[in-house]
């Protein structure tokens, strides 16, 4: 009982045994009674509980309003980050029908590296030091995906292989990227604070990061207007730039008006 009031009281409730065992990669609370993890990639549902809707709604709210953000009626979306680094997502009512949605996105203390991906078999050591040498060379990447594809998961990879004299600036919509190089400078966006004004978004965090004298731009993932910003800052002086986007091929992922609007170079 102890336990669970502490975790209740200082953590996440029934989700922080959840969240202490390394081998889950996400948590996902569908409702009160309904808690769903992914291990070694098989979702499995849980015998963790809570109370009920408003249970789920403090446990987001105290989790937000670590990190400078808030949910409710007039923001019922949010996405933040918990202190190792977990990112989670919330959707509350109105927009969630039935009751507040939670989803955590775990990543590992220890990022992999290109070698273990060769280890592993998903990466081939030809595309490995391809890869080591494209960056080396300062070309610009745009790693596209679907979700949990690993393309966090590469760009913290590869990012391994910027030179220690360069400067790096990060920008994300919260803060997933686990950098080894030794000068990084992160910037998260902000949303709107209770007045419903102060929101910053990437594309102007992309447009200030210009004025930082970064080497190079790491974009934890472009999705609108900042992509338009990103590949100018490509093209004027910030080459090896690196970015996700989520789509379900390269081709698509940088084609989005369709195959038809695409002349084969990228």
């Amino acid at each position: 009982m102890l336990s669970e009031l502490m975790d209740e009281v200082f953590g996440l409730g029934p989700l922080e045994r959840l969240v202490s065992d390394p081998d889950i990669t996400d948590i996902l609370v569908n409702s009160p009674y309904e808690v769903h993890v992914e291990r070694h990639g098989q979702l499995e549902l849980t015998d963790v509980i809570f109370a009920d809707d408003e249970h789920i709604l403090r446990t987001v709210q105290r989790i937000a309003a670590k990190v400078g953000r808030r949910v409710d009626e007039t923001s019922p979306m949010v996405d933040a980050r918990l202190e190792d680094g977990s990112r989670i997502n919330a959707v509350i009512p109105p927009l969630a029908i039935d009751g507040p949605v939670l989803s955590i996105r775990r990543f590992a203390a220890d990022p992999l590296r290109l070698d273990t991906m060769i280890e592993n078999g998903s990466l081939s050591a030809d595309m490995a030091d391809f890869l080591i040498g494209a960056v080396d060379a300062g070309m610009s990447f745009l790693v596209s995906g679907g979700t949990g594809a690993g393309k966090t998961t590469l760009l913290n990879a590869m990012s391994e292989f910027i030179a220690d004299g360069e400067r790096v600036v990060t920008i994300e919509d919260s803060a997933e990227l686990q950098l080894r190089n030794r000068h990084v400078v992160r910037l998260e966006t902000r949303s709107n604070n209770t007045e419903g004004v102060g929101a910053v978004g990437p594309r102007s965090l992309v447009r200030n990061a210009l004025r930082m004298r970064p080497d190079r731009i790491l974009v934890g993932e472009v999705r609108g207007a900042e992509a338009l910003d990103m590949l100018q800052a490509m093209n004027s002086g910030h080459e090896g730039s690196l970015s996700t986007i989520h789509a379900n091929d390269t081709r698509e992922g940088t084609c989005p008006i369709g195959n038809d609007g695409c002349d084969g170079g990228v």
